[in-house]
């Protein structure tokens, strides 16, 4: 059980940064249409976003690179007194220290964003380290 906080850092570091990552690409999309002169209108609506973000792609890698990182924690910090409360655990803290993180960071953008933003985080990961902990389970 003393492992635990440090798998938790270590957890909420690397998803964070593979966030980041991802979110910096659909920065990058965005520009991309801006200089491309894909967007025209400055108001649309929330479909024309993710199509424009790229989000959809975006959430998907953000899944998977939160699966391989959970799974590789799972297996690394594993320890015979760990069960299904630490699992739980893990994935709880870790999904709320990342999203909390995210909305301060966010917080001077406006709500929907800064909302979004902490979903699109929480949500992949959760499904994310809930599977890979499973994984880990099942094959152990």
């Amino acid at each position: 059980m003393e492992s635990l906080p440090l798998l938790i850092i270590v957890g909420v570091v690397l998803s964070l940064s593979a966030f980041l990552f991802f979110e910096s690409l659909a920065i990058k999309a965005k520009k991309q249409s801006v200089l491309s002169g894909e967007i025209v209108v400055k108001d649309c609506d929330l479909g024309e976003s993710f199509i424009r973000y790229d989000t959809s792609r975006n959430v998907a890698y953000f899944f998977v690179s939160s699966y391989v990182i959970s799974l590789a924690i799972a297996i690394a910090g594993y320890s015979p007194q760990y069960g299904l409360v630490e699992a739980l655990l893990y994935i709880f803290l870790t999904t709320f220290i990342g999203s909390s993180i995210i909305f301060v960071l966010k917080f001077k953008k406006s709500l929907l964003i800064t909302v979004f933003a902490t979903f699109l985080y929480g949500v992949p990961h959760i499904g994310a380290s809930g599977l890979a902990f499973l994984t880990r389970f099942l094959f152990s």
